[in-house]
C-alpha cells in the first residue's frame, strides 16, 4: 500500500506566556482535518523531531498539546534552534480510509526519527510491538532471509 502525506509550509511556535503556556501558535494556521503532526527544531538547515503524533482535528489535538506540560517542557529545553510544527496531509488514495492510514504513517515516522536518533519524547509509541519470523532447513536459503521482523498491525 502506498500513503502519501503533503506538508504543509512549518508554523514557527510562539511565546505563549500570555496565554498561560510555554507555547502557542495562530489557531487559524491549523487545519481541522485529520493529519499526522511533528513537533520540532530547526537550526539552519537542519531539523529534529521531538515528538510525532495524528489527530482527528489539528486545532483541536494541537491547543491540548500545548496544555501538555512535559510535551511542552520537552520542546523547550531541546537543543538550539527555532521549534517549529509540522503538520501533514494525508492524501487519500480510492480505498484508504484515515483511521487505518495515519496509524500507519504516525509509527513509520516515529521509527524514521528514532532510526535518526531524534530526541523523541513519545517513546511509548516507539516501542513498536513487531513479530519475528525464524527460517531455517534446507529450502531455499538463499532466497528466504532466516530472520524477518515485521511490526505488528
Amino acid at each position: 500500500m502506498k500513503l502519501h502525506l503533503e506538508w504543509m509550509p512549518a508554523i514557527t511556535l510562539k511565546d505563549g506566556t500570555q496565554q498561560n503556556l510555554i507555547y502557542t501558535c495562530e489557531r487559524d494556521e491549523l487545519p481541522e482535518v485529520p493529519e499526522i503532526y511533528v513537533f520540532g527544531r530547526r537550526h539552519a538547515s537542519s531539523f529534529e523531531a521531538l515528538y510525532v503524533g495524528k489527530a482527528g482535528s489539528i486545532q483541536d489535538r494541537v491547543r491540548t498539546q500545548f496544555k501538555n506540560l512535559p510535551l511542552m517542557r520537552h520542546v523547550e529545553k531541546a537543543k538550539t534552534g527555532e521549534r517549529i510544527l509540522l503538520i501533514g496531509k494525508f492524501v487519500r488514495h480510492q480505498g484508504q480510509q484515515s483511521d487505518n492510514c495515519l496509524p500507519i504513517i504516525e509509527r513509520a515516522l516515529i521509527r524514521h526519527f528514532l532510526e535518526r536518533d531524534d530526541d523523541l519524547v513519545n517513546v511509548h509509541g516507539a516501542r513498536l510491538r513487531t513479530h519475528e519470523i525464524l527460517s531455517n532447513g534446507a529450502g531455499m536459503k538463499h532466497v528466504i532471509p532466516s530472520t524477518i521482523v515485521v511490526d505488528q498491525t
